[in-house]
């Protein structure tokens, strides 16, 4: 009788142990799942508050601010707002951590610290999130927690994925103004061929000593004409095989769009400028002074027709190249490696073309289109998208209001 008894109570001893190794199994499955969602969440959250505060610090730079504690502040707000609509509840005992980069990605001071130190052109965050287990709990585990990190990034965009006006801007002229100052570009032989001028006292005239004008075309920076997005040079994309080879004819009919928007030969500058097809390959920015990067051939004359087709994008941002030189097609044929399977540009009848040196990217609020002089207004480029380089931060000196500036989730 005894025997029988510590049989029975041996089952069930075993059930119990089979129960609770069966809720476990269960809840591991149940909470497991929860945990993966939960870790999926609060990466998304990290991603979203990183990207946010480095938005922060493309604005300070790009418009030259310091690191006061009130810009610091702005980046704290942004880094747990984004935090916060992404899930992350500090009431509830969620964390948040957040730190300043330089552009090699060590850590400078922590965000919300009272100042944005020198250099600092990244955000680093880190969130810690806990929530209670649904069955975990009947073997001790009553809260799963889960940390996620991101890095993000700020930087003059390096690599812009299309969909530009194929106009050029001279770096001299981003340089020397100030977000949504008016401009105007002229596309006639009234001013030699095409120049790029300042208006400063809106009197519609451009022959006064406070105007800028860049257009001499005894000068090696006169701007021509429209940029002929089917003639691209780098010394880095030379061969045909090369998937950023962009040097596919010379000319480009100035016509509208093909019926196949996604062959850039089958377009011509009417279609780029409209809108309606945008220019389907990269560009790249190389660094001023230097030979990396696009080299773009410009091609006035019976172009500037296509200027009219930018009256699409009145009222509306366009992106548009900044350059720093034009070269000389002869001078680039003897100094420079030729690209596969085709030879350089010319000009009309045969001289010698011009190849613009493109250095980077600006927004532009596109106004009034007369005949072919545009009207614009520069703005403040904050983008995010492109590929960028990380800038030198906040506090460097370097500084240039009206270039892009991009944001990237860098880890």
């Amino acid at each position: 009788m005894n025997t029988l008894q510590e049989e029975r109570g041996q089952v069930v001893i075993l059930v119990v142990v089979a129960l609770v190794a069966l809720l476990a199994m269960i809840g591991l499955a149940i909470d497991g799942g929860q945990a993966l969602a939960l870790r999926r969440s609060a990466q998304n959250a990290a991603d979203a508050a990183a990207l946010a505060g480095a938005r922060e610090i493309g604005r300070i730079v790009s418009r030259c601010r310091s690191g006061s504690a009130a810009n610091d502040q702005k980046v704290w707000n942004a880094v747990v707002q984004f935090a916060v609509q992404n899930g992350i509840q500090p009431d509830a005992g969620d964390e948040i951590d957040a730190w300043y980069t330089d552009r090699t990605e060590t850590p400078l001071a922590r965000v919300g610290s009272g100042f944005i130190p020198t250099g600092a052109t990244g955000v680093s965050v880190v969130l810690t999130t806990t929530r209670p287990t649904a069955f975990l709990q009947v073997v001790g585990e009553s809260q799963m927690k889960v940390a996620a990190r991101a890095l993000a990034m700020t930087g003059p965009v390096v690599q812009f994925p299309g969909g530009i006006l194929p106009i050029a801007v001279p770096l001299q002229v981003v340089q020397s103004l100030s977000p949504n100052e008016r401009f105007v570009v002229i596309e006639t032989n009234q001013h030699n061929g095409g120049m790029f001028c300042t208006d400063r006292n809106g009197n519609g005239r451009f022959d006064e000593g406070i105007d800028l004008c860049i257009g001499d075309p005894s000068s090696h920076n006169a701007h021509r004409g429209w940029l002929n997005l089917n003639y691209i040079y780098n010394t880095q994309h030379l061969q045909r095989a090369d998937p950023n080879y962009r040097t596919f004819e010379q000319e480009v009919p100035n016509r509208p769009c093909g019926p196949n928007p996604s062959t850039s030969t089958d377009d011509g500058l009417q279609g780029w400028a409209s809108g309606e097809c945008p220019y389907p390959f990269p560009i790249f920015a190389g660094n001023v002074g230097y030979t990396n990067g696009d080299f773009i051939h410009g091609d006035p004359g019976a172009r500037q027709s296509s200027l009219m087709e930018i009256s699409h994008y009145e009222g509306q941002i366009a992106y548009v190249p900044v350059f720093d030189y034009i070269y000389m097609s002869d001078y680039m044929a003897a100094h420079f490696p030729a690209p596969e399977g085709i030879g350089w540009p010319r000009a009309g009848g045969g001289g010698s073309a011009f190849l613009y040196h493109i250095v980077g990217f600006t927004a532009v609020r596109v106004g009034d289109v007369q005949g072919h002089t545009l009207v614009g207004s520069f703005q403040e480029a904050l983008i995010g998208e492109g590929t960028l380089q990380p800038g030198y931060g906040v506090g460097s000196g370097v500084c240039q209001p009206l270039m892009a500036q991009g944001v990237a989730l860098w880890r």
